[in-house]
């Protein structure tokens, strides 16, 4: 399979103020990662890890004064972290985000539907609305509604329809079922291997262990700890591991 999107040796120092002064900490540290077309691989590993910050990098999403090392390959191409103008080219064509936030990531104050009208319109998207929240398992009468008129699981899916609105290679899912009820769960995980089906290369970040093992959606195991990746392994070689702090994320309970 070809990988369409990879960190190799990536390292990211962020800046923190303390007092009058400014330290750094390092967040990422020789970070090796690949997202393979048409799999879902999942990033798993302990509170404050890193995990969240891999996807700002694969997304070019790294916070302002960040100092960077290694490389960020998407579709084979070498990014400059730095380059704010080639993400934006990126971002929704060859990248797709669903944010850790759903519900507080849209407008309040504009109606679902006009808010992806104006994300496919950006995009050239050759789906509309409608058509979006169809393939989300949505009712037609979203696209009339407000954000805060829907459920978690309602607006978990809106942010997955307007991260497929371009047809991205690359799916970014940062705790896409965290907040949801196990039917809910299992629909989002049932969107994302769908577009792994329909080729693109899926990575998702979660604690749902058991959501994630439910669904049979997942390829790949990435593990993280104190910033840097361990190991990526196929899921059944992780789950036939038997290297403790492994065997701890797989068998944990979501909070």
């Amino acid at each position: 399979m070809a990988v369409v999107a990879s960190l190799h040796g990536f390292s990211a120092d962020i800046a923190v103020r303390r007092g009058r002064g400014t330290d750094s900490v390092t967040v990422l540290d020789s970070v090796d990662l690949a997202v393979r077309a048409g799999s879902v691989t999942a990033l798993i590993g302990e509170s404050g890890c890193g995990k969240s910050m891999v996807a700002a990098a694969l997304a070019g999403l790294m916070p302002p004064g960040s100092r960077v090392r290694g490389t960020v390959r998407i579709g084979g191409t070498d990014m400059d972290v730095q380059d704010e103008k080639g993400w934006r080219a990126l971002r929704g064509r060859r990248i797709g985000l669903v944010p850790q936030s759903a519900a507080t990531s849209f407008t309040p104050v504009r109606t679902v539907g006009s808010q992806l009208a104006e994300i496919c319109t950006r995009l050239g998207a050759d789906r509309n609305p409608e058509q979006l929240c169809a393939a989300v398992a949505l009712p037609a009468d979203v696209v009339d509604r407000y954000p805060g008129e829907l459920s978690g699981g309602m607006a978990q899916r809106v942010a997955i329809a307007a991260a497929l609105a371009g047809r991205p290679a690359l799916l970014l899912a940062d705790e896409p079922t965290s907040a949801l009820d196990p039917g809910n769960a299992e629909l989002v995980w049932h969107l994302l291997g769908q577009a792994c089906a329909d080729g693109a290369g899926v990575l998702v970040i979660t604690h749902d262990m058991p959501s994630l093992l439910r669904a049979q959606k997942c390829d790949d195991v990435a593990v993280m700890a104190r910033g840097r990746v361990l190991d990526q392994l196929p899921l059944d070689a992780a789950l036939a591991s038997t290297d403790p702090y492994l065997r701890a994320l797989l068998n944990a309970v979501p909070a």
